[in-house]
C-alpha cells in the first residue's frame, strides 16, 4: 500500500511538473487555506540602473509579481528579498490583501520578509539571525537583517496558526554552512519555545536542499527536533524523506536541475497544534514569467492547499491578539545601526568591495 501511494504520488507529481499546475484559491468550504511563498528578487540590479547590458528592470518585474499573485488568488503570501520596489509589487495586491506585515525598507537596513494575507495579520515579530556569513563575497548575508518573521494568522473562523517566513544564510562555502545550520536550529528553538496550542507554518527561502549532503542537518533539526512536515515531500513523494531516487534519476541532482522542479530551496513545513489538523492536498513549484517568458525571479515560488480539521482536542485562543503598529522612529535608529555597521564592515573588506564594484 506504501508503494503505491508513493506510486500515484510520484504520477501526480509528474503530471504537475509537466502541465505547469497552478495552485490556485481555497476550498469554497472554508474548511483549506491556500499559501505561497516566494523570494521575488527585489534587490536593485547595478547593471540597469548604470544602464548597462543585461540589465534587469527589477521595479517593472516587481509590478508583474504583485498582479500575478493577486491573479492566483491565495489566502496567504510569504515574500523574501521584498526590499524596496515594495509599493510597486503591493500595488497589485492591495484590494484583495489589505492586510500585511510592516515593511522594513529596502537596503541597507530592511530584512525583505513579508507576509500579505486576506484577513488580519497578528503579533508580528522580527528576530535578526545570530549567525551570519559574508561580507562582499560568500552571499554578503552579514549586510542584510535576515532572519525570522513571525506572526499569527487566522486559517478558518476562529482557528489561528503560526506563521514563520524566513530567509536562511546563503553559499555553500564552510562559514555559510556552519552559519546555516546555526539558522536552523535558532528557529527551531523559537518554535519550540511557544506553547504548542496552535498549528505551525513555516515557508521561506531556506538555501538548502533535503538530498545535498551538504544540507546543514534540515532532517535532524527541523524535521526530527523541531516536529515539521514538509508539504512538498508529503505530497509528491509519499512522505519518504529519505529515498529520493525517482527524482534523481528523472531529474538529475545539479542545481540546475533541481532548481525550481523537486527539492528546491523554498519550502512549506507545518506541523499540528491546539486541536486543529492541518493535511496539505497540494505542493507544487512555479516560474512567475513575463510576456516574452523570461522568469521574474531567479526563484521559483512554492504554494500549498492545506485542509483543517479540528479534533476533540481543539482549545479556543487564549493569547491577546494585537496588530502591530509602525513605529518609525524605531525603524529609522535600526536602519541608521545597520548603514553604518554595513559601512564599516564593506571598509575592513575595502579590496573585497573595489573588485565588485569594477565587477
Amino acid at each position: 500500500m506504501k508503494r503505491m501511494k508513493k506510486l500515484l504520488s510520484v504520477l501526480l507529481c509528474v503530471i504537475m511538473v509537466a502541465s505547469g499546475l497552478v495552485v490556485g484559491a481555497s476550498a469554497a468550504d472554508g474548511d483549506s487555506f491556500s499559501i505561497v511563498c516566494y523570494n521575488v528578487a527585489g534587490l536593485p540590479n547595478l547593471k540597469y540602473i548604470l544602464g548597462k547590458e543585461g540589465g534587469v528592470d527589477v521595479n517593472g518585474n516587481q509590478k508583474l509579481i504583485g498582479k500575478q499573485l493577486n491573479a492566483d488568488n491565495y489566502d496567504i503570501i510569504a515574500t523574501q528579498e521584498d526590499f524596496g520596489y515594495n509599493d510597486s509589487l503591493y500595488a497589485g495586491l492591495s484590494s484583495a490583501y489589505p492586510y500585511r506585515t510592516i515593511h522594513t525598507g529596502g537596503v541597507p537596513g530592511g530584512d525583505g520578509m513579508n507576509v500579505y494575507a486576506k484577513t488580519t495579520v497578528y503579533n508580528e515579530k522580527r528576530t535578526k539571525w545570530n549567525s551570519a556569513y559574508g561580507v562582499i563575497n560568500d552571499g554578503a548575508d552579514e549586510m542584510t537583517p535576515k532572519g525570522i518573521l513571525y506572526c499569527v494568522v487566522e486559517i478558518a473562523d476562529g482557528v489561528y496558526a503560526d506563521l514563520y517566513d524566513i530567509h536562511a544564510d546563503a553559499f555553500s562555502d564552510e562559514g555559510s554552512l556552519a552559519a546555516r545550520e546555526d539558522n536552523f536550529n535558532q528557529l527551531a528553538e523559537l518554535i519550540l519555545s511557544k506553547p504548542a496550542d496552535r498549528p505551525v507554518i513555516v515557508v521561506g527561502d531556506f538555501n538548502a536542499s533535503v538530498s545535498e549532503s551538504k544540507n546543514c542537518n534540515i532532517g535532524a533539526i527541523l524535521y526530527e527536533k523541531a516536529g515539521l512536515k514538509d508539504a512538498w515531500l508529503e505530497i509528491n513523494n509519499g512522505g519518504d524523506y529519505s529515498d529520493l531516487s525517482y527524482y534523481k534519476e528523472t531529474y538529475g541532482t545539479s542545481w540546475g536541475q533541481k532548481w525550481g522542479k523537486w527539492d528546491s530551496v523554498e519550502k512549506v513545513l507545518y506541523k499540528n497544534g491546539g486541536g486543529v489538523e492541518i493535511e496539505p492536498t497540494e505542493c507544487s513549484y512555479k516560474f512567475f514569467r513575463d510576456e516574452d517568458g523570461a522568469s521574474l525571479s531567479d526563484h521559483a515560488a512554492i504554494s500549498a492547499v492545506f485542509t483543517i480539521k479540528k479534533t476533540a482536542d481543539f482549545t479556543e485562543n487564549t493569547e491577546t491578539l494585537t496588530v502591530t503598529k509602525k513605529n518609525s522612529f524605531d525603524m529609522f535608529i535600526k536602519k541608521v545601526f545597520v548603514i553604518f555597521t554595513d559601512l564599516f564592515k564593506a571598509l575592513a573588506h575595502l579590496d573585497e568591495a573595489l573588485a565588485y564594484l569594477k565587477g
